[in-house]
């Protein structure tokens, strides 16, 4: 099978988990018109002005974090930690926020700062990994939960609002906020960062010796350890990364959105991450182009969920059923092309 043929079969495979989806989502609102709650979520996400900024802003933080589970991936590390990491970043960006100078440097630090703390987070993960040889789905499902538990503590102890009582933090000085795009809209500068991330991390995947031993990884550890590849450190390494560039995601929100630390200000962001980073079959420049249709379909839906239409827990559902049903078709897809390939060479 040629490999026009197979990504063909994927993009096949990609249609018919939406189409699973509407069914299921049909047979879950008791014989609902799939056809008309597809055409609703279109009609919500794509043709209001509202629907479409709100999808572009919420591409903004899944394309930065996709890129982080597309870089883990690719070395076959499963970071399922990037909401904590997101968390973590968020946190220690607001955390310097009093300290920095009240200008263009004071921004850049604040993301910064953001990127160190995630890189922090996922690191602790990286070491439980690479040096002791732990689980790292288990540990970053886990520092998850520690995550959410310090920012509830931080937002109602020593980073809670002047006044106390509120939780959430005191809002950022404009000066950290990161500019408005264009007038009238909240798309903020986070959209080019998003853009340069994508850019870096396809030179580091597609370009650079560091990407090359992460696929090497990725592709057979035993192989790798014979060229000299030393998989701990690389499982290490690329959960820091990655959890850099979820820290990053959660600084951007802070500064770009909500100006505050609170809680659930990016709710769920991790796990459609990593399917953001499935759909893209893990290709950096396929990642936002993923984003953007996820995001679209969040938000479409979840306008019919708060319109009354659907139940809002259905988005979930939903989102979770094409994450199934695209990978397994991908495993469908792969072991048939395995198996192409086994008979043309016997042929």
């Amino acid at each position: 099978m040629s490999a026009q043929a197979a990504s063909f079969r994927l993009q096949a495979v990609l249609a018919a988990a939406f189409m699973v989806a509407m069914v299921v989502g049909a047979i879950l609102l008791a014989g609902a018109n799939p056809l008309s709650v597809a055409i609703g979520i279109g009609e919500r996400a794509l043709f209001t002005r509202a629907g479409l900024l709100e999808a572009v802003l919420r591409t903004i933080p899944l394309t930065i974090m996709g890129l982080g589970i597309a870089l883990a991936f690719k070395a076959r590390i499963f970071n399922i930690g990037m909401d904590g990491q997101l968390i973590a970043g968020s946190v220690a960006a607001m955390a310097v926020a009093p300290f920095l100078p009240l200008d263009a440097l004071g921004l850049f630090l604040l993301l910064a700062s953001g990127l160190a703390g995630g890189a922090i987070w996922g690191g602790i993960a990286g070491i439980i990994k690479g040096r002791f040889g732990g689980n790292e789905i288990i540990a970053t499902i886990m520092l998850n939960y520690v995550a959410l538990q310090v920012l509830s503590w931080l937002i109602r102890g020593p980073m809670q609002e002047t006044m106390r009582i509120i939780p959430r933090s005191d809002p950022l000085d404009a000066a950290l906020r990161l500019p408005i795009l264009f007038e009238a809209t909240r798309i903020h500068l986070g959209l080019v960062i998003a853009l340069f991330a994508v850019v870096a991390v396809a030179v580091l995947m597609q370009r650079s010796r560091y990407g090359f031993k992460l696929a090497v990884v990725g592709a057979n550890p035993h192989a790798a350890r014979y060229a000299g590849i030393d998989p701990r450190w690389i499982a290490g390494g690329v959960l820091a990364l990655s959890g850099a560039l979820a820290g990053l995601a959660g600084a951007v929100e802070i500064s770009g959105v909500y100006g505050r630390l609170q809680e659930g200000f990016a709710p769920g962001f991790g796990i459609t991450a990593i399917a953001v980073a499935l759909v893209a079959r893990l290709n950096p420049l396929l990642v936002p182009v993923s984003a953007f249709g996820f995001s679209l379909f969040y938000v479409g839906l979840g306008a019919l969920a708060r319109n009354g239409v659907v139940p809002f827990p259905i988005v979930n559902i939903l989102e979770g059923t094409i994450i199934f049903v695209f990978l397994a078709g991908g495993i469908f897809v792969a072991h048939r092309t395995k198996r192409v390939q086994a008979e043309a060479l016997d042929g």
